[in-house]
């Protein structure tokens, strides 16, 4: 019988613990904190960091752009103001990855987290496509977290 894979949301230190044993069955497809360990274990954290960064920068500053051009004309051209939203989106889904990087880089925990992972690349470089998708990477972030959070209390 094939195996369904589960989507959680974030994981921060303390949450890894609370779906490792999920990790440990396949159920988890993405867990974001790690999405960023792997990345700056087999690139860099400096790399990942300016990486990230510029994830957020690049796409809001295009994406008020593409807004504000499309709003702003005689005609409005709702392709262009839907692209700018878009863009903008995606800028917002980096927050995360860019604090998780930090985080991680600050801990010195780059080659603790990401290091193990490395064997599973290709399944993380896939899995970095939910940045395209509004809102995602914010709402697992944010699920991850609350779910880690809820199971570290008695």
């Amino acid at each position: 019988m094939p195996e369904q894979d589960v989507i959680v949301i974030g994981a921060g230190i303390a949450g890894l613990s609370a779906v490792a044993p999920l990790a440990k069955a396949g159920k988890i497809v993405i867990i974001i904190r790690k999405l960023a360990a792997v990345d700056m274990a087999w690139l860099g954290a400096r790399l990942i960091l300016a990486e990230y960064a510029l994830g957020i920068l690049l796409p809001i500053a295009l994406g008020l752009i593409s807004i504000r051009a499309g709003y702003f004309r005689p005609v409005r051209t709702p392709w262009q103001i839907g692209l700018g939203i878009w863009l903008v989106c995606i800028g917002i889904n980096y927050v995360p990855l860019f604090i998780y990087a930090v985080l991680i880089a600050l801990g010195g925990s780059v080659k603790e987290e990401g290091q193990p992972e490395i064997a599973h690349a290709r399944k993380y470089s896939v899995q970095q496509t939910v940045i395209l998708v509004p809102f995602l990477v914010v709402i697992l972030a944010v699920v991850q977290e609350v779910q880690g959070r809820s199971a570290d209390r008695p």
